[in-house]
């Protein structure tokens, strides 16, 4: 999508890169010293004192970005289109949804898709006064999966595209996040020390996120060297695991948004809906039926309950805020990149489009695939005696993916389709966010400029090296501890540009109609002179626009 340019020193957001650099400097040489003290440190302060104390916030601020998507796609603000009137398409809306499916959480739905029902149903909180294992228990791991998975993780990413987006395509703000805060402060922001600041921090934070989904997929992968070969997971193994995917998700980096990444995204979405269908007809096809639908129901009738669940209760032992709310905040520690990376997709789409294809689509489909993997796990381990509870005690949850096709037919080849989706998952989410980082870095970016294959290569290391020290030195819960860590300053960063926004775009001049006015930066303006994109071959598709 556009071509490199020589790049000079003045070029370059050297306190993007310095500071991001720095703090993981400092935090990596705490591990370092001693790994248990600094987690114990990290662990009461932010899940203990941080998460007990503004975890609520969270939850509410994710349940009224929820709303905002609701309310883009269905007021006028819904017909705004990204790039002016004349503004056409770049890529076709299943090229689009791809890329959205594949480079945002993706990987996290492959890794928990069968764990997190399981763990949840076996293992009840105590006050929720369920019994592990019961129908109701049942019922209770597949309606949290539901809201962890669903509606509301796309929205905190989605918010911030939106607002990006419009600011980006239709007022020709920078191309950075803090560019979010120009609703908040004007124009001028985006030259200031706050901006660099906020962007810094928002390097920060999608780093230890990344990183962190990085290091459950190497945990994961490893398991599927035990199943395949023989070998116990250890340091080495997760080391070597990351470095293959170093160097393949650099490859795709550096080939750019409109080669690697679309075309491994694409094949990607092809490979997630095979496997679906293959758990959904090899599996326990009337059970995941009947269990989906009364799920889906009591997930619809207890959404705003089960949205601001808190517990506060002595029995609770903090376990929303370890679950529920530890995944809020890790959403919020992508939203502002992974809403950059948005805009470059959305050029010549309107916001309805926007909302339809980065956020209703990618959840229902995270939704159905915890139906039909959660309810495959549920049925052998609940109606069939399989006994993958002592599984998951004894390998973790990185285990669970891959033994749960040892129940169904093909095992083998099963998990050999299920190991490239967990790569491609992998490598799409550390590419894509690879090149935003790289962009926001270069001061000359734009949504349709590739930045230098250096800054893909600098973040890219930086990814590896992060999630290398995460998995042999923290596990799961370091990794853990350090996205909540990274991500809880974000909820107040991530409402205030959120209502800044909505004040800023009520003020904008309507037509007699209702809708908004063309802005006078786009209103006239040319198309940016790249190909539209083509209508899908398939007759019943291009009659919708895809």
């Amino acid at each position: 999508m556009g071509t490199e340019e020589k790049v000079t020193k003045n070029e370059i957001r050297p306190i993007v890169m310095s500071v991001t650099v720095v703090l993981f400097i400092a935090l990596l040489a705490a591990i370092v010293i001693n790994a248990d003290a600094f987690y114990d440190f990290l662990y009461n302060a932010v899940m203990n004192n941080a998460m007990w104390g503004l975890g609520w916030f969270s939850s509410v601020v994710c349940l009224v970005m929820v709303i905002f998507c609701v309310v883009v796609m269905v007021t006028p603000l819904g017909k705004v289109k990204l790039g002016g009137p004349n503004a056409k398409p770049k890529f076709t809306m299943m090229q689009w949804f791809g890329i959205s499916l594949c480079t945002g959480i993706g990987a996290g739905v492959v890794f928990w898709g069968a764990a997190e029902p399981l763990i949840f149903a076996m293992d009840m909180p105590a006050y929720t006064g369920i019994e592990s294992g019961s129908n109701a228990a049942v019922l209770w791991s597949m309606e949290r999966c539901f809201l962890q998975w669903g509606l509301t993780p796309y929205a905190t990413c989605v918010v911030t595209g939106v607002i990006l987006s419009y600011l980006i395509l239709n007022k020709n703000a920078p191309f950075k996040t803090s560019s979010l805060l120009i609703p908040l402060f004007g124009e001028k922001v985006v030259n200031s020390k706050l901006a660099d600041a906020f962007d810094a921090w928002s390097a920060f934070a999608l780093t230890a996120a990344v990183a962190g989904g990085l290091g459950y997929g190497a945990m994961q992968l490893s398991s599927a060297v035990k199943a395949f070969a023989g070998i116990e997971p250890s340091t080495m193994i997760y080391i070597v695991i990351i470095a293959a995917m170093f160097v393949c998700y650099n490859a795709s980096a550096i080939s750019g948004l409109r080669a690697g990444i679309t075309w491994l995204s694409n094949r990607n979405v092809q490979l997630f809906f095979l496997m679906l269908l293959f758990v959904f007809i090899a599996g326990p096809t009337a059970y995941i039926c009947n269990l989906f639908t009364e799920s889906v129901g009591a997930y619809a009738a207890d959404f705003f309950k089960i949205s601001l669940n808190t517990a506060p209760y002595p029995d609770a032992g903090m376990w929303p805020q370890n679950w529920d709310m530890y995944w809020w905040v890790d959403w919020m520690a992508y939203a502002p990149l992974l809403g950059l990376f948005m805009v470059r997709c959305a050029y010549g789409r309107t916001l309805r489009d926007f909302i339809l294809i980065e956020w209703l689509l990618p959840a229902l489909f995270g939704i159905v695939w915890f139906g039909v993997f959660g309810g495959t796990i549920l049925y052998a381990q609940i109606w069939n005696g399989v006994d993958f509870l002592s599984i998951y005690l004894n390998e973790g949850a990185e285990a669970l993916t891959l033994n749960m096709f040892n129940v169904l037919p093909f095992p083998t080849i099963a998990k050999i389709v299920m190991l490239i989706i967990i790569t491609i998952s992998l490598v799409t989410q550390c590419d894509s966010m690879a090149v935003t980082l790289a962009g926001m870095s270069y001061k000359a970016a734009d949504e349709n400029t590739e930045p230098p294959i250096y800054l893909k290569l600098f973040w890219g290391t930086v990814f590896a090296v992060v999630a290398a020290v995460f998995v042999s030195l923290g596990g799961i819960g370091g990794v853990k501890t350090i996205k909540s860590f990274a991500g809880i300053p974000m909820c107040f960063i991530c409402v205030a540009c959120m209502a800044g926004f909505v004040k800023w775009i009520l003020a904008r001049p309507r037509k007699i109609d209702g809708s908004y006015e063309d802005e006078p930066e786009v209103a006239n303006a040319p198309d940016n002179g790249e190909p539209m994109a083509p209508r899908s071959k398939n007759k019943f598709l291009a009659k919708l626009g895809w």
